[in-house]
């Protein structure tokens, strides 16, 4: 298929000296185990890959077995030798077998010379579900989510254009042309998404109603799979958030009848929490703080990010009215603006999910809400998804002046730039990042 930035993170992994086994965590789809092979086959000279959800694999490891016993399995009916340094065991699906996670343990104990890369979707709530528990100080964690902006412009074969987007800094004026055909590539990329299987085949097809069954069936196999992780009681309320969610996608949600459904509080919360450890939707908590760290009010509503735009588009009905779209914040009342630019900002964060917050005021002190706030470098990031001019964005600006350590950022359909702005008779510094810097939003501030 195409290359994904994970695979440089697992290259500086695998030249650790101080390395532990790797779990690999991600949504279903999102790819895990084609960048686990394509890294296995370019840097070890023989790569053994475990298929957990296959049922003959599965068989070699239902009773407890020593070091020596799996390399005796994967000698006899793998016909492969282990050899140090130079041999990748991927485990995939490993959720489904507790003596493999347990063995992770003695890997890094008796073995750190060996290679060994885990992969599991469903690993949390799974865990959760059966009681059984992780290898902890044992075993590092790696995250990887749909494609990113850069992602897909690789994948698109905008090789230059990425390049330039890469190595362009503040002092540096981004040219009309690139600028309007940048933007355009990344509406474009709004609608399609970045699940990989999509990615592909729309670039093969160039054209977007013929994958509507693609998308259909993503859907269908993510609600096929809460029977894999969920007690039977609470399949009807996972199921209707992973259809319905994607409606709230960019807004705030409260619990209680979610969707305009019948559904309690309590049933919806315990929900919401499973997919987000399955990670398929991402749970933006409101903070007030005004110095670090951030502390979640956990009482304010919190802000919805699904897994991927594209399928967000798809369950609204709406990829059709893509055409000619030339302003991304005016769309659907700014709710994809948000949700896309969440969804990459997430990305960002492959070592340790994303601690990302919004901010709002206390509700005494007046209105002042902004979209997405982080520590960024020890400073306080407040980011806010925006179109107009800098003397709209009142909430960035009481942010501002809340918050002393901060960085501001604009990120919104126009230029890259940083302007000094007059709040409260003291100058502050605005970046405003075009959409499609959204990936090096943590660099350029």
């Amino acid at each position: 298929m195409f290359n994904r930035k994970i695979i440089n993170y697992l290259v500086d992994w695998k030249n650790k000296k101080e390395r532990k086994p790797l779990i690999l965590r991600g949504a279903r789809q999102v790819g895990k185990t084609f960048a686990i092979l394509m890294f296995g086959k370019k840097y070890f000279k023989n790569l053994i890959y475990i298929n957990l959800e296959k049922a003959e694999h599965l068989a070699l490891f239902k009773s407890e077995l020593s070091l020596d016993d799996f390399e005796k399995i994967i000698q006899i009916k793998f016909r492969q030798k282990i050899i140090p340094g130079k041999t990748l065991i991927f485990i995939d699906e490993i959720q489904n077998s507790p003596i493999l996670i347990k063995l992770l343990r003695f890997f890094y104990e008796e073995r750190p010379n060996i290679h060994v890369i885990a992969a599991g979707s469903l690993l949390q709530a799974k865990i959760e579900k059966e009681g059984f528990s992780l290898p902890v100080g044992r075993i590092e964690y790696a995250y990887l989510y749909p494609l990113d902006f850069f992602e897909y412009l690789e994948a698109k074969g905008e090789i230059q254009l990425l390049e330039f987007l890469k190595t362009i800094s503040l002092n540096k004026e981004i040219p009309q042309g690139i600028h309007q055909q940048a933007l355009k590539l990344f509406y474009e990329y709004t609608m399609v998404g970045g699940m990989p299987e999509i990615v592909k085949l729309f670039l093969e097809k160039d054209n977007i109603s013929k994958l509507k069954s693609v998308y259909s069936s993503l859907f269908t196999s993510y609600s096929e799979d809460v029977y894999k992780y969920s007690s039977s009681a609470n399949v009807k309320y996972l199921t209707y958030i992973i259809g319905t969610a994607p409606l709230f996608a960019g807004t705030t949600i409260t619990y209680e009848k979610f969707g305009d459904s019948n559904y309690r509080s309590r049933e919806m919360n315990a929900a919401f929490t499973t997919l987000e450890k399955v990670m398929l939707l991402y749970q933006v908590q409101a903070t007030k703080s005004a110095d670090l760290p951030l502390v979640p009010q956990r009482k304010r509503p919190k802000k919805l990010l699904f897994l991927d735009v594209g399928l967000v588009n798809h369950q609204m009905g709406i990829q059709e009215n893509y055409t000619n779209l030339t302003n991304l914040n005016e769309f659907y009342r700014g709710k994809i603006a948000e949700q896309v630019v969440g969804q990459n900002i997430i990305a960002q964060f492959v070592e340790a999910p994303a601690q990302l917050f919004y901010w709002a005021r206390e509700r005494r002190l007046g209105s002042a809400e902004i979209d997405f706030c982080l520590n960024n470098k020890g400073k306080i990031m407040g980011i806010e998804v925006k179109s107009g001019k800098a003397g709209r964005l009142r909430s960035l600006y009481e942010f501002s002046k809340a918050v002393k350590n901060h960085h501001l950022m604009r990120i919104y359909g126009g230029e890259l730039k940083r302007k000094r702005v007059k709040v409260n008779n003291k100058n502050v510094t605005l970046v405003s990042l075009p959409f499609y810097l959204t990936p090096r939003f943590l660099q350029i501030s």
